[in-house]
């Protein structure tokens, strides 16, 4: 008897325990019901730096981010997000035998809401700290180039990534407080 009584007093304290760290954990899930506007447009992003067609890898990553997060991304709506990427460079951290090895690639930016409606643009957010991502190879120019090529979306992603968060999560009390006027 006093094993089953053990039993049924191990299985109650594990399942406490599960529940007790699944409900303290952190993490919520988030709806469409919790984003501060449903609809998003992207406007203009200029590029301010001498790496060729980045605006438009930063348009079709940040137009596919926000849909990934809920947003319905349209050029009608009153929302639209405004981007001037400042910063890229490609710095080379590393070399063997006089050929570079291992590479660093940074992207700095500036982003603004703008609600269409009542002409006010809100800052979201400038990146001093530039988003970074590193990529290592020792083959053909080729290879450097089409690594290059993935790092920086890959750094785009997480620059979106990013600003979708900022949206989410910074921008409904400032929209209800009416910031940016």
């Amino acid at each position: 008897m006093g094993n089953g009584l053990t039993k049924k007093a191990f299985i109650f304290c594990s399942a406490f325990f599960v529940l007790s760290f699944i409900s303290s954990c952190g993490y919520m899930l988030q709806t469409k019901a919790d984003l501060p506007f449903e609809s998003i447009s992207v406007g203009k992003i200029e590029n301010k730096t001498h790496e060729p067609k980045i605006q438009d890898k930063m348009n079709k990553i940040l137009t596919e981010t926000l849909m990934q997060y809920g947003f319905r991304v349209s050029p009608a709506a009153r929302y639209r997000i405004d981007v001037d990427i400042t910063r890229f460079d490609l710095n080379v951290l590393s070399e063997i035998g006089l050929t570079a090895a291992e590479y660093q690639v940074l992207i700095t930016g500036e982003f603004k809401l703008t609600d269409i409606e009542k002409g006010t643009s809100t800052p979201l957010m400038s990146l001093n700290s530039p988003f970074v991502t590193y990529f290592n190879t020792l083959g053909r120019l080729v290879n450097v180039i089409a690594q290059k090529e993935m790092a920086t979306e890959s750094a785009l992603k997480d620059l979106s990534q990013e600003l979708a968060r900022r949206i989410i999560y910074d921008m409904p009390g400032k929209l209800q407080a009416g910031a940016g006027k």
